[in-house]
């Protein structure tokens, strides 16, 4: 079955080593970095002034990290740049993104440096733009002290006195951790080393994220040495993207470390070498036992392998042996609640639920689940027969984009950190306008995230509004648009690929076999 129709249009790269010439060129190259680094400062700037709408409220352990000052900022000023902090650092990546196909040829090693002080920079101050972190700390607390978050709530927690529970924000105390056993572990050495301190906590779970965050730009930074525009291209949507940056290091999301993990998998997978395969296996495991939906980079793992019964028998295995003692020692609830199976929230600025209000639907989510489940098995098949072809080197990432592009961008559950395990295989794939739909996507779901961490009631009644109304109509219908572009891109086949013609053509050969 052919996967590509008729065959994209190729561009041919610039040279490695050739700069940018053209007007437009170099425009967007000195917009890029800048823009960026603005970004990143803006976002810096909302922690180190403490806490505030978007920096959840923990006592600081001093000389420990997190560091901030208590400013008490305003709800406005803080609802302002936040809100400034996402389309100047989206505009920057698209500024860049440009400029390399126009021949903008940056340092690496400044690109690498630069992410390294984002990251350290990021690490060092309070959760900012979510208080996920504070769950996470009082899932590793109840993991210390002997119970299981997946059937111990932190309110029983908050109710013992304990100094950690005492800070759990109000949204998830009923419930259990959505998270799977490999996480819950990563909370728990956190809170050993951190003792009754939830600040030293939160440090040492952004120390996994900085150390995995930055692993990856090391990664991907010698896997496209060879190649000059895409390793430069790679660095944007990943190393400084500030997107990516404010989900993973500043929000401190644990979906930035099953991203990390997940796509390690991917790359470690070859198609007859059982040895990798074991590997990638592994790797596959933990992705999944820290997220559910990591799961789905196994099919591009097996699709990776399927030529060798060896090399299939050695993937499941690997994923198995971690697995299996992840189950057997976190117990039954760990697979009901801990790997997607609780119940999911609305998102407001879901489309769905746009067109849930606009129907005027009661008690919509049942059927928006539906509609969701079958989308995605829907826009997943034509992803598969029409998206661009992916690297010759690395078999399993085109499936796997594919298959967590379609889960994200029909799902009822759309958040921002989810973002992270599409970037991630997206920097390997060709130069193409998919770039442009994910990271209009990406952009659009933090704009949608932000108001809901602002309060209603405040002395400025147009935030509040404003916030609805981003949350309401605007960001629904980027989602939207994003969305049927997609669609549109995969029936036309306009993808407009950049990329090497040798290594595309390799891309070719594996797709046609799809």
């Amino acid at each position: 079955m052919s996967i590509s129709g008729k065959s994209p249009v190729i561009a041919r790269a610039g040279s490695p080593g050739r700069r940018t010439r053209s007007p437009h060129g170099r425009l967007t190259a000195g917009i890029a970095l800048p823009a960026i680094g603005v970004a990143v400062a803006l976002m810096v700037a909302i922690g180190v002034l403490g806490p505030s709408a978007a920096v959840a409220t923990f006592p600081p352990a001093p000389p420990w990290p997190p560091w901030f000052i208590h400013a008490h900022v305003s709800p406005v000023l803080t609802a302002i740049v936040s809100w400034l902090a996402v389309p100047i650092g989206g505009s920057g990546v698209a500024a860049g993104l440009v400029a390399v196909r126009r021949g903008w040829r940056p340092s690496p090693r400044l690109l690498i440096s630069a992410s390294v002080l984002a990251v350290i920079a990021l690490m060092l101050i309070p959760p900012t733009g979510s208080a996920d972190m504070l769950l996470y700390a009082g899932y590793g607390r109840e993991a210390v002290l002997g119970y299981s978050p997946y059937t111990y709530f932190l309110a029983q927690l908050k109710l013992s006195g304990d100094p950690v529970g005492a800070i759990a924000g109000l949204g998830w105390l009923n419930a259990p951790s959505r998270y799977g056993p490999v996480a819950t572990f990563t909370e728990e050495v956190a809170s050993r080393l951190a003792g009754i301190s939830a600040a030293r906590a939160i440090f040492w779970l952004k120390v996994w994220n900085g150390l995995a965050y930055l692993a990856l730009v090391l990664t991907l930074d010698r896997l496209l040495r060879a190649d000059a525009s895409r390793r430069v291209r790679a660095h944007l949507l990943w190393s400084l993207n500030p997107l990516m940056l404010w989900a993973v290091m500043a929000g401190g999301h644990v979906d930035g470390l099953a991203a990390g993990v997940g796509a390690a998998a991917l790359l470690a997978v070859d198609r007859t070498a059982s040895r990798r395969a074991v590997l990638a296996g592994v790797l596959l495991g933990l992705a999944a036992m820290i997220k559910m939906p990591l799961a789905l980079f196994g099919a591009g793992l097996a699709w990776a392998a399927r030529r060798s019964p060896r090399a299939l028998a050695a993937l499941g295995i690997g994923a198995a042996v971690v697995a299996v003692p992840c189950f057997l020692l976190a117990g039954r609830a760990s697979i009901t609640t801990g790997m997607g199976v609780a119940t999911v929230r609305q998102v407001d600025y879901v489309p769905w639920y746009a067109v849930a209000r606009v129907l005027h639907w009661q008690d919509p989510t049942a059927r928006i689940n539906a509609l969701g489940m079958i989308s995605f098995l829907g826009l997943a098949v034509i992803l598969l027969r029409r998206m661009p072809p992916g690297p010759g080197g690395f078999p399993a990432v085109r499936v796997g984009l594919a298959l967590v592009l379609a889960l994200l961008v029909v799902s009822p559950q759309q958040r921002s950190w989810y973002d992270p395990i599409i970037f991630l295989p997206l920097t390997l794939m060709p130069a193409s306008r998919l770039d442009w739909v994910v990271l209009i996507r990406a952009a659009a779901g933090a704009l949608g995230d932000l108001p809901s961490l602002f309060p209603v009631k405040s002395d400025a009644s147009w935030l509040a509004e404003t916030g609805r109304a981003a949350a309401a109509g605007i960001v629904p219908l980027v989602l939207f648009v994003a969305g049927a572009a997609l669609l549109w891109l995969c029936f036309t086949n306009d993808w407009r690929i950049v990329a090497n013609p040798a290594i595309n053509a390799k891309g070719h050969e594996i797709a046609a076999e799809l």
